[in-house]
């Protein structure tokens, strides 16, 4: 007969009211034997017995396995055991290796791991540069990076955090420095004459480096700024919404950015210190803290996770049990937001909960997401925020740390109830931004029920948002106002009448202000569609009317087409036309089969000299060609301009061209019978060659990393080279990074992508990677180069076309991608801000691919027809508009607006 269950006696603790609720639990399933239930929970019943004994807390793992057994909830009953586990934890152990949610400091030095580029980054900048300024978001590492990076690494250096008086703090930090003298005499000194500090210095400390924690704090203190900056070696750490205000004190210095976290560093973070003291970190736990947080300023959140980790570590092992039983970072914010809004009490809370709320926006499908806000609130309550690891403060704005604080369930709660007003919120968002873009014309302005819903808003706008609503409902007012006064002399000479012809006319009037849009945007693109002159004459009228995404879209093409660079008396149907990689020339293929030269100037093309007979033009770089003639034998050309065109030499036999550094300087290819780029299952006959280009006419080899790689690229200024190397058997590609010199070494960590990579293509400064992916559609991946990192994955960009795409970048964080006909523009960013879309064209592109022209800041692309035809596509909408007035090619002439519009007042556009 099975031995009963020990009483519990009163149920006076937690912990004894949790094992009598699982005890109920099991009578309100039947009261299965603890045999039956262990068959059920596959847990031996002497480990179930005892989860209901009440004298230990019993793992989560085996709570929840318990009440599954019993047909229960296992949501509530996590809860409830996560509140229940942080009154029975245990402090952490003397020697736990994570600081938990406070600063590294110099103690810590040993076990701080994961920035040391960044280290020796600063290190560097400090023996060159008097002054270095390190930027960061709140929670980015600024204080550690000082404390545990820089201080053991300078051989002379002192941490200054100034606060409510930073001349005394600077004192104090100063006065064990410096013999004979005291805190307060220091103070008086630097008070007196800013400069003593520095002389200070040079006499007794020369080669002394102050390193100033949280600098923005101290910038309205100008006697403390001035002494500081004026010292031989000065490392200021200042939190990135306080970069402009440094900016405007017009001190130069070196700036220094502090990137979040990469996987590969953060996974140093996390298991290094581990091993320090012969503890491991299992590789589920490692992946499921890299996933949650890398490349995300969240280093904070992960630290907290791993002390709760730490506390329920097996042995020396962080478990994957543990670290579920913690509950990880989604349990760390839940208990800090928590713990914040107990001290608040209700007043606070309210003020929290608006706040918080800013930082939500919800899409159309519903979900919420986080956003990035500049706010006018109060700066006490955003700090409590700051320092609980809710918010995270970045040059743009405010911010929700991690998406974790999306899924706090009391924010939830608060998104649900408020999902309408964010909503409307949204959308008077966009309103402005449109409103600003169309140098704030008051037909953009809010009127009627967008209007009322706006002004009900109330509290939850910013400063901006509220003088925006404010203007709208001036205007509305004005317009009213208006209207009745006209309405009040009608009714008194024609009552009744009147008021339905005024009431009709005001319809008319208004359909005819909204018609007049639609109408110009469809003239357009009538226009357009038939390549007749004036689309963008009427396109600009009709954003200026309706300035809308769809009325900027139409300005923008109609703009491109009308300034379309024709390559006249070239005859040649769908010619190839290969452009410069700065967009100031061209080769564009003759009747013939031979590449001729054309110089581009703004809007216009001037042929220049051909190639020899039937060269095709295969690469073009900044004074270098590659050319195929007929034979597939290709030449090496130095090319002056379009009308200077000298031959330099053969390239090897067989050699095909894969790449050409913009600048001319390398060259890559490969040697088989017949090379095919872009094939999965490349020749095992070829091989790949690099050469330096430094003798054009006697080109250098330089010794290949990678045999026969799959696809390969070059910088632009040659001095790095990235090949590709597929493994058919695991379906992987290996990209790996090459620095070019005197000799070929590694310039970085491999990339391990789990597809067949066709494509890669760097940006102008080395800081962008664009991999396509063939799978077998097209995909477009945009990593941003970390030095000496793993690169950070920014943006993807999914096509359903199965053409290769040709990838640009320009020099402001765009990228271009021109798919089979479709022409793409994304805006890129070095946070975890998803890119946004700011072109998307159909009938654009064909065989080349887009050309940034920084010249002339914008983007050149093959037009859709047959002809070789380029249009310059500038982004800037206020720069076209004033291309067009200073050119006056922006008014209609009299005869144009009647036939288009009849007798309806002229809208005049500059």
């Amino acid at each position: 007969m099975p031995r009963g269950e020990r009483p519990l006696g009163p149920e006076d603790t937690a912990l004894l009211r949790f094992a009598g609720d699982l005890r109920r639990l099991r009578d309100q399933a039947g009261k299965p034997s603890y045999r039956e239930l262990a068959r059920r929970a596959n847990y031996s019943p002497t480990a179930l017995s005892d989860a209901a004994g009440g004298r230990k807390l019993p793992s989560l793992a085996l709570t929840l396995a318990f009440v599954r057994a019993c047909e229960a909830d296992p949501a509530s009953w996590t809860k409830r055991w996560r509140e229940l586990a942080v009154e029975h934890t245990q402090p952490p152990h003397p020697g736990t290796p994570y600081p938990g949610g406070e600063p590294f400091t110099e103690d810590d030095a040993k076990r701080f791991f994961g920035r040391e580029c960044l280290v020796e980054q600063v290190v560097e900048s400090v023996g060159a540069k008097p002054l270095t300024v390190v930027l960061g978001a709140s929670g980015s590492g600024r204080t550690s990076l000082l404390r545990a990076g820089l201080l053991p690494a300078l051989d002379d250096a002192v941490v200054i955090t100034p606060g409510q008086d930073p001349v005394l703090d600077l004192a104090r930090a100063l006065a064990e420095v410096f013999e004979n003298t005291t805190a307060d005499r220091l103070a008086q000194e630097f008070r007196e004459d800013p400069d003593h500090l520095r002389l200070r210095i040079r006499q007794h400390r020369p080669g002394l480096v102050l390193l100033v924690d949280d600098f923005e704090q101290a910038l309205d203190a100008p006697e403390f700024v001035a002494a500081v900056t004026r010292c031989p070696h000065v490392v200021l750490a200042v939190r990135a919404d306080g970069r402009k205000r440094w900016r405007d004190l017009g001190v130069e210095g070196t700036e220094i950015t502090i990137e979040p976290m990469s996987a590969d560093q953060l996974r140093r973070a996390i298991t290094e210190p581990a091993a320090k003291i012969g503890a491991t970190v299992e590789t589920a736990v490692i992946a499921r803290l890299v996933a949650d947080a890398a490349n995300q300023h969240a280093l904070p959140l992960v630290q907290q996770a791993l002390v709760e980790t730490w506390r329920r570590k097996r042995g020396m092992t962080l478990s994957l049990a543990g670290f579920e039983e913690s509950g990880g970072i989604e349990h760390v914010v839940v208990r800090s937001a928590e713990t914040l809004l107990a001290t608040l009490g209700e007043t606070g809370e309210r003020a929290a909960r608006q706040l918080l709320l800013r930082l939500v926006s919800v899409r159309r499908n519903g979900i919420a997401q986080r956003r990035t806000r500049l706010l006018d609130v109060d700066a006490r309550l955003l700090g409590l925020l700051v320092k609980a690891r809710l918010v995270t403060l970045t040059e743009d704005g405010a911010e929700l740390t991690h998406d974790a604080v999306l899924r706090w369930p009391r924010l939830a709660r608060w998104i649900d109830e408020d999902r309408e007003n964010l909503r409307t919120h949204q959308q008077l968002v966009t309103a402005i931004e449109l409103w600003e873009a169309s140098d704030r014309d008051p037909l953009a302005l809010y009127r009627g029920v967008r209007l009322r819903k706006a002004k009900e808003l109330g509290e939850f706008l910013t400063v901006e948002e509220r003088q925006f609503v404010a203007r709208s409902a001036r205007r509305e007012t004005r317009r009213s106002t208006a209207l009745i006064a006209v309405m009040a002399v009608l009714l008194a000479l024609v009552p009744g009448t009147v008021v339905y012809a005024l009431s009709n006319e005001r319809k008319i009037t208004e359909m005819n202000a909204s018609a007049l849009g639609g109408k110009a945007l469809s003239q357009s693109e009538a226009l357009l569609e038939q390549r007749r002159p004036y689309a963008d004459k009427y396109a600009l009228v009709g954003y200026d009317v309706s300035p809308s995404a769809e009325s900027e879209k139409v300005l923008r093409l109609a703009s491109a087409v009308a300034r379309g660079i024709p390559f006249t008396g070239t005859p040649k149907d769908d010619a190839d036309v290969v452009v410069a990689p700065r967009g100031e020339m061209a080769a564009v293929t003759d009747a013939d089969g031979t590449d001729r030269m054309w110089t581009i100037d703004e809007d216009k093309a001037s042929p220049g000299q051909k190639f020899a007979d039937r060269h095709r033009v295969v690469k073009l770089a900044e004074r270098r060609a590659v050319t195929r003639d007929f034979n597939g034998q290709e030449h090496l050309w130095f090319v002056n301009d379009a009308n200077d065109l000298t031959y330099l030499t053969a390239l090897p036999s067989r050699f095909r061209t894969l790449d050409l550094s913009a600048d001319g300087s390398r060259i890559v290819g490969k040697v088989g019978a017949s090379v095919e780029v872009g094939l999965p299952t490349p020749d095992e006959s070829e091989y790949a060659e690099l050469y330096d280009l430094s003798d054009p006419r006697s080109p250098r080899k330089l010794p290949m990393p990678v045999g026969n790689p799959g696809t390969v690229a070059l910088s632009q200024d040659g001095r790095e080279l990235a090949t590709g190397v597929w493994n058919q058997a695991t379906g992987t590609t290996t990209i790996e990074f090459w620095s070019i010199g005197g000799t070929v070494e590694s310039a970085g960590p491999p990339m391990a992508q789990h597809a067949y990579v066709r494509g890669i293509t760097y940006s102008g400064d080395g800081r962008w990677l664009a991999v396509e992916h063939s799978s077998p559609e097209s995909i477009v991946e945009v990593w941003q180069r970390v030095p000496s990192g793993t690169p950070v994955l920014r943006a993807r960009l999914d096509t359903a076309l199965r053409a290769g795409a040709r990838v640009t970048f320009s020099d402001d964080g765009r990228v271009a991608v021109v798919r089979d006909n479709v022409f793409e523009v994304q805006q890129l960013y070095t946070n975890d801000r998803p890119a946004d879309r700011l072109v998307y064209v159909v009938g654009h592109g064909g065989s080349t691919r887009a050309v940034y022209r920084p010249q002339n800041r914008d983007f050149l692309v093959r037009g859709g027809g047959q002809d070789p035809e380029l249009l310059p596509y500038d982004l800037d909408t206020g720069r076209i508009i004033k291309r067009m007035c200073e050119k006056d090619g922006a008014r209609l002439t009299d005869s144009e607006w009647v036939k288009s519009f009849g007798e309806v007042e002229r809208r005049e556009v500059c």
